[in-house]
């Protein structure tokens, strides 16, 4: 099970002149993980029940990044229209599947207690050093672009009024249908686009998949507790619980970016689609934890533990031996 708590910054910081912005807050649902780790470790005292170590842990982690509402009018132009106010909105909500792979070192305190001849309980403890770490995503993202173009003589002007100015050409699905409620909206949309205004309806993200990378070099910790039986001599099958807790900072690059501020034409097709940049972007750290059960084996394989007396080969920790 993954959980992840995100805090972010609102992309509104990211548009000049920004008017009127409304964005809901980034949720994250549905989090699964799996992992793959391999462990050395070496036991110190005379019961050989203290130790320390050491490893190589993978994780792939995955989940659903949401965002319900966004809303944002900013100062814009194109090759046609130098200066005018761009309207873009969510029709839908935005979801994005994302897929995060990590990989990191575990540095583990380690305390392990026999019952019997096979049974025995471990349990590791430590900190969990991040080498690196990427995001896939994969979204269905759709905006409506709408304009607002005002003139002063022959000449554009930005409208930076919250409320447009009655002279300016507003190019809105709500002002058309308070003009006309009846009216074909689609129909004069593609109208407006086709002599070159930035406008379009439920257009679809250019590229639905890409990737994201954080900073590495992050710390964390890792907790584990697995009962150990022994089914051939020093080798022990393992199965238990863990907790591992986890902190990703994003870059300044990826928080520079705009979630989508430009429409893009098919010279060939004459489809619009429009730029786009995932919601991970905006996210300034990631606090990810995750819990869940632990399989595997544990062997001993220096020589003195493989050398143990006869009377001693189904115990879980052999007489001589000390390192698994």
């Amino acid at each position: 099970m993954l959980n992840q708590k995100i805090t972010a910054i609102p992309f509104s910081e990211n548009y000049p002149d920004a008017l009127n912005a409304t964005q809901s807050d980034i949720k994250f649902t549905g989090g699964q993980s799996i992992g793959y780790d391999f462990r050395l470790g070496y036991y110190f005292n005379r019961k050989r029940s203290l130790g320390i170590g050491v490893g190589i842990n993978y994780y792939q982690q995955k989940g659903t990044l949401s965002l319900d509402t966004f809303h944002i009018e900013f100062r814009s132009s194109t090759e046609n229209y130098p200066i005018f106010r761009q309207v873009i909105s969510t029709t839908r909500g935005i979801k994005e599947t994302i897929v995060s792979k990590s990989l990191n070192v575990p540095i583990l305190l380690r305390y392990k207690k026999d019952f019997n001849d096979k049974l025995a309980l471990t349990v590791d403890a430590g900190l969990l050093y991040n080498i690196k770490v990427t995001n896939s995503y994969e979204t269905d993202a759709r905006f409506d672009y709408e304009a607002i173009y005002k003139f002063e003589g022959p000449e554009l002007v930005y409208d930076n009024s919250p409320i447009p100015d009655p002279s300016s050409l507003i190019i809105t699905k709500a002002e058309y249908l308070k003009d006309f409620p009846k009216g074909d909206v689609v129909k004069y949309f593609m109208h407006h686009d086709s002599i070159g205004k930035s406008v379009g309806l439920n257009l679809a993200a250019n590229e639905k998949k890409g990737d994201v990378a954080y900073k590495s070099g992050s710390l964390g910790y890792t907790g584990e507790v697995a009962v150990n039986y022994m089914v051939v001599r020093n080798i022990c099958i393992r199965a238990g619980v863990y907790y591992t807790a986890q902190s990703f900072t994003n870059t300044s690059n990826n928080n520079a970016l705009r979630l989508t501020d430009t429409k893009i034409k098919d010279a060939a097709t004459g489809t619009s689609t429009v730029n786009y940049n995932s919601l991970l972007n905006e996210m300034q750290t990631a606090k990810t934890s995750n819990y869940g059960i632990v399989l595997g084996a544990r062997i001993y394989f220096n020589r003195m533990a493989w050398k143990a007396p006869a009377d001693d080969v189904n115990r879980v920790t052999p007489a001589k031996g000390r390192a698994h």
